[in-house]
């Protein structure tokens, strides 16, 4: 059986690149904190309801079935593309690196954080993020809350605050072909996938099982605030699993 550390820390995980890094950790008394950070930024652990006594043993038996599979500390990859993620795990004592997450993700680590997720008392809803860069779309997914991704915040606020910040500076990005929308999100609900899109003509989109499409136009201040935070990252360079 997998023994804690001095802290009782039970498991922990770091993945991400240079540009993006999200984390989470599980102590033996039932903690639970995640964090997501953009860049050198440290760390800013938050900490989220604990898991029951039972809950702690079930995440302790998927450590274990992690450690019995006797993984190497280096998980290496052939080739791995540029600026691919790479994952550090610490289960009780041992560290194990993984490069090319989660490409190359063994199943056992994959199998853990799946229980872990499974486990928690509010489960988030998983949201894929497709976005226009100017030349290409790029699709993202987060299966946390998408306010705990810090690189997506000024994309959020541009898009989702009753008043986003007037920005027009800077020069516009080539609109994508027809039919394509400069973001389109997609929210896995209970009831469905609602799914929102910003269309390069200053549409906004949603469609929801019980709604059906709903179509706005936006003003030219929210417009260019989705556009200037959309030029602001190198979306394409970021892991494609941001939590």
């Amino acid at each position: 059986m997998v023994e804690t550390g001095a802290d009782g820390l039970l498991v922990s995980y770091e993945a991400g690149n240079h540009l993006h890094r999200y984390g989470g950790r599980v102590f033996a008394d039932g903690r639970y904190e995640l964090f997501t950070a953009s860049g050198q930024q440290r760390p800013g652990w938050t900490s989220y309801e604990p898991f029951t006594p039972d809950q702690v043993e079930e995440i302790r038996g998927a450590v274990d079935e992690a450690l019995a599979a006797e993984l190497p500390d280096r998980v290496s990859a052939d080739r791995p593309p540029q600026d691919a993620p790479t994952a550090r795990f610490t289960l009780g004592d041992r560290e194990i690196v993984v490069a090319d997450w989660p490409a190359n993700a063994p199943p056992e680590l994959e199998r853990l954080l799946g229980r872990i997720r499974d486990l928690r008392r509010r489960p988030p809803v998983p949201s894929t993020w497709e976005l226009w860069t100017g030349t290409k779309r790029v699709t993202l997914a987060a299966e946390c809350e998408i306010g705990e991704v810090a690189v997506l915040e000024a994309l959020r606020n541009a898009i989702f605050l009753p008043s986003p910040s007037s920005t027009r500076s800077g020069g516009a990005a080539a609109d994508p072909p027809d039919g394509t929308p400069l973001v389109r999100i997609t929210f896995a609900t209970d009831k469905g996938d609602e799914v929102l899109e910003i269309r390069a003509d200053g549409r906004r989109v949603d469609r929801t099982p019980a709604r059906g499409e709903q179509i706005q136009d936006l003003d030219a201040d929210r417009m260019a605030a989705i556009r200037h935070a959309l030029a602001a990252e190198d979306w394409a360079a970021l892991p494609t699993r941001l939590c």
